[in-house]
């Protein structure tokens, strides 16, 4: 089991079901299985190649008639009463934000979002706080040299963001202050250098979201 997987495996809980959208390989599906999850388990994908690869998974494990297979695109073969728990990993955050809006069921305080988004985390979070979402808990996993950040949500709370912290997160909901340490000066770097950039850009467009940089940029240093 790889870091990012520990980490999904950490926020489940004994549950009515768990759905994992965009299964690919069925690893995560599979190791609840063979781990003694005993609530419902569905594994989705949009595509036949990867949801075969699973089902292949699944049988060498021995835990086939455990999993139900679906191929669907994101949430839409997933019937709302039979889980609690949703993970979506290993996507884009601007397509895990389309895959929720589409699924309005999720919407409701008895659903556990998982979320591991692997580019614009910051959309994500932007559209959970604009949407009654709580951002309950946040991770960051180190692996194979690259930073990876999880989200754990559930609707009908609030979570006040700035713009700094969208992309980064809150630093009291952070499981890893070092590794959140790490990942900020990170994301001021990306800033520094953009805003150096523009500062040779003379274009009225460049002009226009500078200020806005710099303001996040202010941000981002001012959590440490």
């Amino acid at each position: 089991m790889n870091k990012r997987m520990h980490a999904i495996v950490k926020y489940m809980e004994a549950g009515r079901g768990v759905i994992d959208v965009g299964t690919d390989h069925g690893y995560f599906p599979v190791w609840m299985a063979t781990h003694g999850y005993k609530g419902n388990i569905i594994a989705t994908d949009i595509n036949a190649g990867p949801l075969q690869n699973a089902m292949n998974t699944a049988q060498e494990a021995g835990v086939l008639n455990k999993i139900h297979f679906c191929q669907c695109d994101g949430l839409d073969g997933c019937k709302p009463d039979s889980v609690d728990t949703i993970v979506i990993a290993g996507m884009g955050g601007e397509l895990i934000c389309r895959i929720l809006d589409r699924a309005e069921w999720c919407m409701d305080r008895r659903y556990k979002l998982i979320l591991q988004p692997m580019t614009k985390s910051e959309v994500l979070r932007y559209w959970l706080v604009n949407n009654e979402f709580e951002i309950c808990n946040e991770d960051l996993i180190c692996e194979g040299g690259a930073i990876y950040q999880l989200l754990v949500a559930r609707f009908g709370g609030v979570t006040r963001l700035s713009d700094g912290e969208l992309f980064i997160g809150k630093k009291e909901l952070c499981m890893d202050l070092d590794m959140y340490d790490i990942q900020r000066e990170k994301i001021i770097r990306r800033f520094e250098a953009a805003l150096a950039g523009m500062a040779k850009d003379r274009s009225g467009g460049s002009r226009a979201v500078y200020g806005l940089y710099r303001e996040i940029l202010e941000q981002l240093k001012g959590m440490g």
